[in-house]
């Protein structure tokens, strides 16, 4: 339904905010954990959640750093490394529609990532645009190189073609004075893109402001915002058993309130810009598209 990517101007609860977002309601998501400074999902939300019938457990071996791997041994054959990307999606809860792709265990390794980043898109783009799962996107922490996205240190491919980019910004003055350069950067780099600097919205996290002052103060409108809460936040961090009450806490709900209006953005923003839609760049592609499809119509 969207491709939808949240980044931070500093470390503004991204990985909080996407994963509370996936959780929220009831359609497919895929989350991809593309934090270039290291991925926090397996250590937290993801370490307690058993993969298939043999019941394993995520370690190493699994996630976005192991992509280039797959795609440098295909290199000499004729073979596809794309149905390999199934083979890194990983459980977000004890459905079988939410998943996600973990992110890198360590920064040195996304160096790796720039030779699989139109593949990696590709995927991304089918799963939203021919599945109509949700696609949300951890972009972490931006980093710049001379006025525009380092294209090492950040998901610059995805953060450019993304339907809608949120900058997660908290609810402090702090916080909203170093939000403001990067909204003029982001607005700026989406523009170049071809985007339009229309593509970026804030989401506010917290209490104490009115999204109209954050969003003339920052000049971007916040499309969403969602409050601060100790306890589904805590959660969202470390895993394991859903504690009693979280699905109904302050948190989870305003998450699925957000959603609906976040897909519709999106799906305007695509029509005004006349996006065409993703076809499978490669055979592999196209048959990882239908393993996530039988997915969605179990859940269906």
């Amino acid at each position: 339904m969207a491709l939808i990517a949240l980044v931070s101007a500093k470390s503004d609860g991204v990985t909080t905010a996407v994963s509370a977002l996936a959780l929220a309601g009831r359609r497919p998501v895929l989350l991809a954990e593309l934090d270039m400074a290291g991925g926090s999902l397996r250590h937290g939300l993801l370490c307690h959640n058993p993969r298939g019938p043999h019941r394993e457990l995520l370690d190493g071996r699994i996630g976005v750093h192991r992509l280039p791997l797959a795609d440098w041994e295909r290199a000499g054959g004729d073979g596809d490394f794309t149905p390999q990307v199934a083979e890194h999606l990983w459980p977000l809860d004890a459905s079988d529609y939410r998943v996600a792709l973990p992110g890198l265990t360590d920064p040195r390794q996304a160096p790796s990532l720039t030779g699989i980043w139109p593949t990696l898109l590709n995927v991304l783009q089918l799963t939203d645009q021919q599945l109509r799962w949700d696609v949300l996107v951890d972009g972490g922490r931006l980093a710049w190189d001379r006025g525009h996205l380092h294209p090492v240190l950040t998901p610059a491919p995805v953060l450019r073609e993304a339907d809608l980019v949120l900058l997660v910004v908290r609810a402090s003055e702090a916080a909203q004075a170093l939000a403001y350069p990067a909204v003029q950067a982001l607005q700026a780099e989406l523009a170049g893109a071809g985007r339009g600097c229309q593509s970026l919205g804030v989401l506010l996290v917290g209490d104490g402001y009115r999204n109209e002052e954050v969003g003339h103060a920052l000049g971007a409108p916040v499309l969403a915002s969602l409050p601060w809460d100790a306890a589904a936040a805590a959660y969202l961090a470390s895993g394991g058993p859903m504690p009693r009450g979280v699905s109904r806490s302050r948190l989870m709900r305003a998450a699925r309130d957000a959603m609906g209006p976040l897909r519709e953005v999106a799906d305007r923003r695509r029509l005004m810009l006349q996006i065409n839609s993703a076809v499978p760049a490669t055979p592999g592609i196209a048959s990882m598209v239908q393993q996530l499809a039988a997915r969605g119509g179990r859940h269906d």
